[in-house]
């Protein structure tokens, strides 16, 4: 069997796994006080298609597609209200594959995240690996990665967002960057 082709089958594919994880309907994100994380799949299985591609390839294309699902997040309604959403890939040492998430909050931000989420600059391997994807896709977009190592103690959560939102209502990543007082620390 030959590769499969690194252009947009999958991700119709792709798509098609969205819409039985219910995550298709892109107004259901923008309901006010909506505040989730969402796997884009809950079974390796659902994407065994992207095997072919061999590891590095395959992240890049899940990554890559949910970039695109992100923008479309975005761009499908001007927020009214503080919205943020950016894409989170959990350091799971068995997983297979990258697992995006789909994070959202609309809303009240201090009221459903509050000082819950920490963001910091890239420093462990998962995140720098994550950060090296990202640059191999070469999007004209400005995103950025930082990284949470406090929500679950071992485990790095990278978020993937926009470092400068499209819509004045959309928050940018660095909001929840910590700020530096742990310099010397």
């Amino acid at each position: 069997m030959g590769r499969m082709k690194m252009n947009g089958d999958y991700e119709s594919k792709l798509w098609k796994v969205l819409e039985k994880e219910g995550l298709a309907d892109l107004s259901q994100f923008h309901r006010d006080g909506f505040f989730e994380e969402v796997p884009f799949y809950s079974r390796l299985a659902d994407v065994s298609f992207l095997r072919d591609f061999g590891q590095p390839e395959a992240d890049c294309a899940l990554l890559r597609f949910g970039l695109k699902f992100l923008n479309a997040l975005i761009w499908y309604e001007i927020p009214q209200r503080p919205f943020f959403a950016a894409l989170t890939v959990w350091n799971n040492a068995g997983d297979e594959l990258i697992v995006p998430n789909l994070f959202v909050c609309n809303g009240d931000l201090q009221e459903q995240v509050g000082d819950r989420l920490a963001l910091h600059s890239v420093q462990a391997p998962a995140s720098k690996r994550i950060d090296k994807l990202l640059l191999r896709l070469r999007l004209l977009e400005s995103f950025q990665v930082l990284e949470d190592n406090t929500t679950a103690p071992d485990v790095t959560r990278v978020f993937i967002g926009y470092s400068i939102p499209p819509y004045p209502n959309v928050v940018p990543l660095h909001f929840f960057a910590e700020r530096a007082p742990s310099q010397g620390q």
